[in-house]
């Protein structure tokens, strides 16, 4: 590859030596720094940049991953770092990859943000919300509910994005990576990050280039609204549980300060927020398993443990609630079937969420709608 670069002022084309990188140290620090310099976009169309990135995340049994990066949205990058002259940088790298994949397939949130908050001193979802706002991304609000979601799913069914990032890609390693993308149906994608440096009269450039873009359609995060979200709930619960939710959707539209569908790439789900003066906070979440979810972390973190406390103890007063558990940093779920055995239950339920919202005025708390 030869590269030209040109001084405006002096208007002669210049060639730019190959520099290269002297150790991997050097590949792993770059992409720390700005590990948006991988395209996820080009691998999953209309997925954010890459706003955080965390150096040897050890994996007990397994080994160092080089860098474990993160979207606002809860994509979860594994990126291993090579030289084109280390011998790894072919079969064993894919073997390593795979492995730190497989480690971290069905990992829990919490014991992943608990490993980080030991590596960063602060959560992942803070670290996440910095590089986001620091990257200034357009069209992508930050949702600390949503993100947390986006992490569990994707830990949960393994969809991660495996990349190996080299200073020049052989055609062994650019084989390999096309036959997985192109000849099985993995949840998981791998690429390889092509990095070439050059230099000329005290200027650098990076070139970056990635391999391993399927043919095939790229699989996308879901676009869910009321008619997918009800279509894909009427195929996983009975027909009562669809009419509760369906009561449950149009009570939240009228009552909530915003209802919110998820991204989810199997699962759908819709949101009921409150809006906050520092913001919003998520209360409860249904998704088209047929399940509810009480978003006690995402409350505690912004109304505090004393307001959710008092909210869970007239929860399970509520008959199908009883056995929700009184942990407030968790996020504990019911099924729908299980919670709402009559319309007293229901009423019970809304009259909870109102109270919420009452409680939370009265600490000066609550926005405007």
């Amino acid at each position: 590859m030869r590269i030209l670069i040109r001084d405006e002022k002096a208007g002669r084309w210049k060639a730019a030596d190959s520099a290269g990188l002297n150790a991997e140290e050097e590949l792993q620090n770059l992409l720390a720094e700005s590990p948006s310099l991988i395209p996820v976009g080009e691998i999953r169309e209309g997925t954010p940049p890459l706003v955080f990135a965390v150096k040897e995340f050890n994996l007990p049994g397994s080994g160092s991953i080089d860098l474990l990066a993160f979207s606002p949205r809860g994509d979860i990058a594994i990126i291993e770092c090579k030289l084109a002259a280390n011998p790894q940088a072919k079969r064993e790298v894919i073997g390593q990859i795979l492995e730190y994949a497989s480690h971290m397939w069905g990992m829990s949130y919490e014991e992943l943000n608990d490993r980080i908050q030991k590596l960063e001193n602060r959560s992942l979802a803070e670290l996440v919300e910095q590089g986001a706002m620091s990257e200034g991304l357009e069209g992508v609000e930050w949702d600390e509910e949503r993100f947390r979601r986006g992490v569990e799913r994707t830990l949960k069914t393994g969809s991660f994005i495996l990349i190996v990032a080299v200073d020049e890609i052989g055609e062994g390693l650019r084989r390999m990576v096309r036959y997985v993308n192109e000849c099985g149906q993995p949840a998981f994608s791998l690429h390889a990050l092509e990095l070439r440096l050059f230099r000329a009269e005290g200027i650098e450039v990076l070139v970056p280039h990635l391999y391993g873009i399927s043919s095939r359609p790229t699989r996308r995060m879901g676009e869910w609204d009321e008619e997918s979200f009800f279509e894909a709930l009427a195929g996983n619960v009975d027909r009562r549980s669809v009419e509760i939710v369906r009561e449950l959707y149009r009570w939240s539209l009228e009552t909530a300060d915003e209802v919110k569908f998820g991204t989810g790439v199997e699962t759908g789900s819709f949101t009921f927020y409150y809006r906050l003066k520092s913001g919003k906070t998520s209360v409860f979440t249904i998704t088209t398993a047929g399940k509810l979810t009480l978003n006690y972390g995402a409350l505690s973190s912004k109304v505090g443990h004393d307001i959710v406390g008092e909210f869970h103890n007239k929860v399970i007063e509520i008959p199908g609630f009883e056995d929700i558990p009184p942990d407030l940093s968790r996020w504990p779920s019911v099924g729908i079937s299980e919670a709402f055995r009559d319309q007293t239950a229901l009423q019970s339920f809304k009259e909870a969420v109102r109270w919420l919202k009452g409680r939370i005025e009265s600490t000066g708390e609550q926005g405007r709608k």
